[in-house]
C-alpha cells in the first residue's frame, strides 16, 4: 500500500503528515495552500496601507514647508506713518464744551494678496493636496486632449470617482503599456481631459478592495510610490 506524506516548516515550527489516505493528503495540501495565500495577500495589504499613510503624511509635511517657505519669503506690509498733529494755541482759548472732538484719521488698511499660482503642474498639485475644495480647473485649450482616452471614458458608465481611478489605470495597461503609474500620472491624464482628481481617500479605498496594488520601490530612484491594476480589479472593471 502507497503512503504518501509532505512536510512544512516555518522558523522553528515544521508540520508534516504521513498516510495512505491518497485525497487527505490532497485535501490537506489545498487547504494550506489557500491559507497561506490568504495570510500573504493581508499581509502585503497592510504592507501598501502602511506606504501610503507613509506618502500621505510625508506629502503633508512637504506642503506645510512650502506654505511657511511663501510666507517667509512674502513682503510684510510697510507700517504707516501718521502725520504729527500740530497744535494751534488759539484752540488753548475756546471754552472746552465748545470745542469740537478733532477727528481722527484711520489709516487705510494695508492686504497683502498671495500671488495666484498658474499653470497645469501649479493646479494639479494645489488640487492634489486640498482634496476639500472643488475644483474650478477649466482644461485650455492650449493643452492638448487625448482624444483616445476621452473616447474610452466616454463609452463607460461612471459613477463614482473610483470608477475613473480603475478606467484609467486600465487605461494605462492596456493602451499606453504603462501597467506601473503614480498618482500624479493618474491625475495628470484625467485633470488635462475631463478636469477630474483622485484624492487619496479614493486611492485608499481601491487599495482597500484590491483594486490596485502599491508596488515596492526596489531601486530606490522613484521617489515616489507607484500603483498597478491587480487582476481582481481589472475583472471588476470589465464585469461592470
Amino acid at each position: 500500500m502507497s503512503t504518501y506524506s509532505f512536510k512544512i516548516t516555518k522558523g522553528k515550527y515544521q508540520l508534516s503528515l504521513s498516510t495512505s489516505d491518497k485525497e487527505l493528503i490532497v485535501e490537506q495540501f489545498a487547504l494550506w495552500v489557500k491559507k497561506a495565500a490568504e495570510y500573504a495577500q493581508k499581509h502585503k495589504v497592510k504592507q501598501c496601507k502602511d506606504m501610503v499613510n507613509t506618502q500621505i503624511n510625508t506629502e503633508k509635511e512637504i506642503t506645510q514647508r512650502k506654505i511657511d517657505e511663501q510666507l517667509k519669503r512674502m513682503p510684510k506690509p510697510e507700517p504707516v506713518e501718521e502725520a504729527p498733529v500740530v497744535e494751534d494755541s488759539r484752540e488753548k482759548n475756546l471754552d472746552i464744551f465748545y470745542a469740537a472732538p478733532k477727528p481722527q484719521q484711520e489709516a487705510a488698511p494695508v492686504t497683502v494678496n498671495d500671488a495666484p499660482q498658474t499653470g497645469f503642474d501649479n493646479i494639479l498639485e494645489t488640487s492634489m493636496q486640498s482634496p476639500q475644495t472643488e475644483l474650478s480647473f477649466k482644461p485650455s485649450p492650449s493643452i492638448k486632449k487625448d482624444n483616445a482616452f476621452l473616447n474610452y471614458i466616454s463609452g463607460r458608465k461612471v459613477e463614482k470617482k473610483i470608477d475613473y481611478l480603475l478606467l484609467t489605470a486600465y487605461y494605462f495597461t492596456q493602451y499606453e503599456q504603462r501597467p506601473r503609474f503614480t498618482l500624479k500620472q493618474l491625475n495628470a491624464k484625467l485633470m488635462q481631459n475631463i478636469a477630474v482628481i483622485i484624492d487619496h481617500a479614493v486611492l485608499q479605498e481601491a487599495i482597500n478592495r484590491d483594486y490596485i496594488e502599491c508596488l515596492p520601490d526596489l531601486t530606490g530612484l522613484v521617489g515616489t510610490s507607484e500603483y498597478r491594476l491587480t487582476a481582481y480589479g481589472e475583472k471588476v472593471l470589465l464585469d461592470d
